[in-house]
């Protein structure tokens, strides 16, 4: 009997597994026309981990501006990263990730066309701080805090 139960279990957890991934889907892009003024910006981004080892970089911002308008891309786990500007026309494309120099190029975009910008990334060799400065004088008062309140309890149980 107990057998069974783990079975039914198992089973129901893995039929709503199977059954729950078809609900999950990524949103479609919007389609857009190649031909209507614009052109696509595609490439991977990479930068250097602690080892000096080359690896992609997740979620690093992409931005495009033509100075009046400005396009965002964010690259996946790959590195990879695609947008569509538009108008044509000359754009700056920066990379700025924390823990790396900031990278900035510029690209000819005309109607129709596909450029590819594969960017590199060197280290800054700035420490990226894990939360905010103000918040250090909160986390000491907090740990102090937290420490009074362990004495108190030790001294009361005396």
């Amino acid at each position: 009997m107990r057998d069974f139960r783990y079975a039914t279990v198992v089973a129901f957890i893995l039929t709503m597994l199977f059954i729950g991934t078809g609900f999950v889907r990524a949103q479609s892009q919007p389609q857009q026309e190649f031909g209507a003024g614009g052109g696509m910006i595609t490439g991977t981004v990479y930068g250097f981990d602690m080892f000096d080892e080359l690896e992609p970089i997740a979620w690093a911002p992409v931005h495009a501006t033509n100075g009046r308008l400005t396009f965002t891309a964010y690259t996946g786990g790959g590195g990879y990263y695609e947008m569509f500007v538009n108008p044509a026309g000359t754009y700056n494309v920066t990379v700025v990730q924390p823990g790396y120099v900031p990278y900035s190029t510029i690209v000819a975009v005309s109607p129709g066309s596909a450029s590819t910008i594969n960017v590199y990334l060197e280290e800054s060799h700035i420490p990226v701080p894990e939360f905010p400065s103000g918040m250090v004088s909160a986390i000491a008062v907090l740990a102090f805090a937290a420490v009074l309140v362990a004495v108190k309890r030790t001294k009361r149980r005396k």
